[in-house]
């Protein structure tokens, strides 16, 4: 079994687990809120974002009647993709394959030569299947399983934190999308580790700002970190609507298991998330949000350009070093209490998952427990 070790991080082996990584994207993917798109991606009727969560792929659609709704991204008949990537299916879904055709509200609505099927079809059984769907401040989520907390209650104090950046009326500013080739927890690992920031980004976010007042609290599912500013860095005038920790320095907030929303004392924000693509590989998207349209966007996407490399490079030496029958977690620093969420959550999640007896990976998954 896999469990939190007496350093209170989790057995390198889990990192090379193939077992353990299939296990994580049905259980913890599929059993947790996961941030898919930003409302404002979705302003027609028909308009859609289609992702994969875990195993499952997704979509959620704008509907006629103005709603967001998110569906099993699969035609019930022969399991086609109904579409992908971003875009508009105009007032209607229609499978690429064979041509039924679902409302954007879900029902099914067509299909061709209808008569020749060998048994009569219910229409009203065959349709797509929902998904539950929230949002928060413009940013939709959807559990797959169904069975997590409400949103609000799953974001613990983050709502509140962030409630006067005002992140709904923010506009969407430029945005990356970057493979990383390392797995996906040893990005979220770095991610939310607080410890690396003087030493991996000396000439970048540590000459910003004063890492000897940070401060960082955990939750069950989320976890944060105030970050004060150098005084040199802060606006002149405090924003409207910031006060205390976010008026002085940034509130780096994580969401289990792969969200980070980070609000500015500038009023602004970037929304960061890590979707693992194999065992091995992680995609990394960041999307940047501000009040003012003035802002230099583009410049602080540099900056974080920048630390994105930073970061990648040490995620893929961790890659490489994680291989290692010979490394074995040492003792966690106090500015690594982020991590400590991240992977206890993970394990409890995962529950029991190799045999002892087969460290490799390589035996069937046993005592799994949502």
């Amino acid at each position: 079994m896999f469990e939190v070790g007496p350093t209170g991080l989790m057995d390198p082996a889990v990192y090379r687990s193939e077992a353990f990584y299939a296990a994580e994207l049905e259980w913890v993917f599929g059993g947790s809120w996961m941030f898919v798109a930003h409302e404002r991606w979705l302003p027609e009727p028909g308009d859609f974002v289609a992702e994969t969560i875990g195993l499952e792929p997704v979509v959620v659609v704008r509907g006629a009647d103005g709603g967001l709704r998110a569906f099993a991204n699969v035609c019930p008949h022969r399991a086609s993709l109904l579409v992908e990537g971003r875009g508009n299916c105009g007032r209607r879904l229609v499978c690429p394959y064979h041509g039924w055709t679902y409302e954007l509200d879900g029902r099914l609505t067509g299909i061709p030569r209808r008569s020749l099927f060998a048994t009569p079809l219910d229409p009203s059984q065959l349709g797509l299947t929902e998904l539950r769907l929230d949002a928060w401040e413009g940013l939709v989520f959807v559990n797959v399983s169904g069975d997590a907390p409400e949103l609000l209650d799953y974001l613990e104090d983050i709502p509140e934190l962030l409630g006067g950046h005002d992140i709904a009326g923010m506009g969407l500013g430029a945005s990356l999308d970057d493979p990383i080739a390392a797995n996906w927890k040893l990005v979220m690992d770095n991610a939310i580790c607080d410890y690396h920031l003087s030493i991996v980004h000396e000439g970048s976010i540590a000459a910003l700002v004063d890492l000897d007042g940070l401060t960082e609290q955990a939750g069950v599912t989320t976890a944060v970190a105030a970050v004060p500013w150098r005084e040199s860095e802060l606006p002149a005038e405090p924003r409207p609507g910031l006060a205390g920790k976010a008026a002085r320095g940034s509130l780096g907030c994580y969401v289990f298991p792969n969200l980070h929303v980070i609000g500015f004392p500038t009023g602004g924000a970037t929304v960061m998330w890590w979707t693992p693509t194999s065992h091995t590989t992680t995609r990394a998207r960041v999307l940047s949000l501000s009040h003012d349209a003035d802002d230099d966007v583009r410049a602080g996407t540099e900056l974080l350009s920048r630390v994105q490399r930073e970061d990648f490079d040490v995620c893929e030496r961790m890659q490489r070093g994680v291989q290692s029958a010979h490394y074995r977690p040492g003792p966690r620093h106090d500015a690594e209490l982020r991590v400590t969420v991240f992977q206890r959550r993970l394990l409890e999640m995962v529950g029991s998952v190799l045999a002892p007896a087969d460290p490799s990976g390589a035996s069937e998954l046993t005592g799994v427990a949502r």
